[in-house]
């Protein structure tokens, strides 16, 4: 039994071998991505969370190896409390400069981004946008036309003089 099992494992390996030098490379062209966000706002140093269940919606296109360019729109939350009801969201639009490192990419993005904060309660509402610079980092894994990335990225909603932070978890799939 244990010959049986060191020669399925053997074949594996060379299999696994043969197919990595294939996923090593990872595929450029136009990619959609989904994944879910953790946002804190940094107001006046206080961290304030609107809620657990936010999202991220990916569109990109990486032309070459090293430069991507992308849209986001973010989902940063949503509260409602004591009869007040605030929802916040963000359209980011960044250059990416990747270093890949076999499966691994690492990478830096800078951009805009435009953020929206809808307030309303008490028979009063309120919206409030503008556009600010973002920056952030992350790390991506990509088997072919599928990734899966961690990142985190910033920017600065001016009127509220708070720092949204975003941490997020995504998966992507590129088309050829």
């Amino acid at each position: 039994m244990n010959m049986k099992f060191a020669a399925v494992a053997a074949r594996a390996t060379l299999s696994l071998a043969a197919v990595a030098p294939q996923a090593a490379a990872a595929d450029n062209g136009f990619y959609l991505g989904a994944g879910i966000t953790d946002t804190k706002f940094d107001a006046g140093g206080e961290d304030i969370t609107l809620d657990d269940n936010s999202f991220k919606l990916i569109a990109g296109w990486r032309p070459l190896d090293f430069l991507a360019v992308e849209a986001n729109y973010i989902d940063l939350g949503s509260d409602s409390e004591a009869g007040l009801e605030v929802d916040a969201s963000a359209i980011t639009v960044s250059g990416l400069l990747l270093a890949e490192i076999g499966i691994v990419d690492l990478y830096a993005r800078v951009g805009f981004a435009n953020w929206n904060v809808d307030v309303s309660g008490f028979g009063v509402s309120d919206s409030q946008d503008d556009w600010e610079p973002t920056y952030g980092a992350g790390v991506g894994l990509h088997f072919g036309s599928i990734g899966a990335r961690l990142e985190y990225e910033t920017f600065n909603a001016g009127d509220f003089d708070a720092d949204v932070n975003t941490l997020s978890l995504s998966v992507t799939y590129t088309f050829l």
